[in-house]
């Protein structure tokens, strides 16, 4: 009994060392500080975290690691006496850092018990945009905020409409002339407006014949809203062929692609050789199968179809050419063939190579 409750004595005496050596030495009343709303075109925030050293000896900070290169700190370099304070001082550097934010500040000391991380936090309003930083693109009287129109994913069944923001950066009412235009003629635009009075903002409409440009998948087209501006806007859209509902019946009847194989792997080969390699298209419905055309992902892919249909029940070959000049290392390229196939219209084929010296 004795012996046991000596053993108790000595483990509370030992864990109360352990509690009086392991505290910091370094008293922070506030070691996590909220900056609120800051502006990123106000200037450094700062904030000082103020301490005291409780201990009984002189203690002194040895370093102050921020997280973030955003964040700058500054510390009480010389010893601190006990009871004497000192402080560690936090810049938060808002510029181009909209948005929350925390970071830390790891602080080293002569005492490694002592070793603490302070922390700062807030949230930056992002700086007003000027008009020409919101719309960087310049086209004589007008800026657009982007040089590519993106009319998103269409299909062949009707035109499509979309806006655009334009702004008239000029002195001056500011209108479209339709005969200074320079577009395909499956685009035409126009303003919703009409005109823009100096410095307003507007909307550009663009109006896209999926069906007069004839083609699918990815495309892309130049037009100048003045012919006096070497400035080009492209319209870019991907294209998708229009397909009715249609009866069990209707799908039976239809055209079908079948590929023999839909990826090919060269395994290691030189650079600068041409490969070639075939496959085997069939027609598996009962309509006949139309190739409405055929894309790849890379200029060094080539190919030959002879025949844009295939009566059914019938195969043509589609010959591929891989040029691996200027080439190096693993190579991932695709063909991609649309068709009158209603059920999968869209059909890639994946080329593989190791391009080797």
């Amino acid at each position: 009994m004795k012996f046991e409750m000596k053993s108790v004595f000595c483990l509370v005496i030992l864990l109360s060392t352990v509690s009086v050596f392991g505290q910091s030495k370094l008293n922070f009343p506030v070691s996590d500080y909220d900056f609120g709303e800051i502006k990123e075109e106000g200037g450094a925030a700062e904030y000082t975290f103020h301490f005291v050293n409780v201990g009984e000896e002189p203690i002194q900070i040895t370093n102050v690691k921020a997280s973030c290169g955003c964040t700058t700190p500054g510390w009480t370099k010389e010893e601190v006496m006990p009871g004497d304070s000192g402080f560690v001082k936090a810049k938060y550097n808002p510029r181009n850092r909209p948005g929350r934010f925390r970071k830390s500040l790891r602080i080293t000391t002569s005492d490694a018990a002592s070793n603490t991380t302070l922390y700062i936090m807030g949230f930056v309003k992002p700086k007003p945009k000027t008009p020409e930083e919101e719309f960087p693109v310049s086209l004589g009287d007008f800026r657009m905020k982007y040089r590519g129109l993106n009319m998103g994913k269409i299909t062949t069944e009707k035109t499509v409409e979309k806006t655009f923001d334009i702004y008239n950066s000029s002195d001056t009412i500011a209108a479209l002339d339709a005969n200074k235009m320079v577009l395909p003629d499956h685009i035409s635009v126009s303003l919703v407006q009409e005109f823009l009075n100096p410095r307003e903002v507007g909307e550009l409409k663009v109006t896209y014949d999926p069906k007069m440009k004839n083609d699918f998948g990815y495309v892309s087209d130049n037009i100048q809203l003045n012919d006096d501006s070497e400035e080009n806007l492209s319209v870019i859209a991907v294209i998708d062929e229009y397909f009715p509902e249609m009866t069990a019946e209707e799908l039976d009847n239809s055209a079908k692609l079948e590929i023999s194989n839909r990826s090919h792997d060269f395994g290691k080969v030189t650079a600068g050789t041409v490969l070639e390699i075939d496959f085997e298209l069939t027609n598996a419905g009962k309509e006949k199968l139309y190739f409405r055309t055929v894309k790849s992902n890379c200029g060094c892919i080539t190919y030959e179809l002879k025949n844009k249909g295939i009566k059914k029940g019938k195969s043509q070959t589609l010959k591929v050419f891989f040029d691996t000049s200027e080439m190096r290392g693993n190579q991932y390229k695709s063909i991609t063939i649309y068709s009158n196939d209603p059920v999968s219209p869209t059909q890639i084929i994946t080329i593989k190579g190791n391009v080797d010296k």
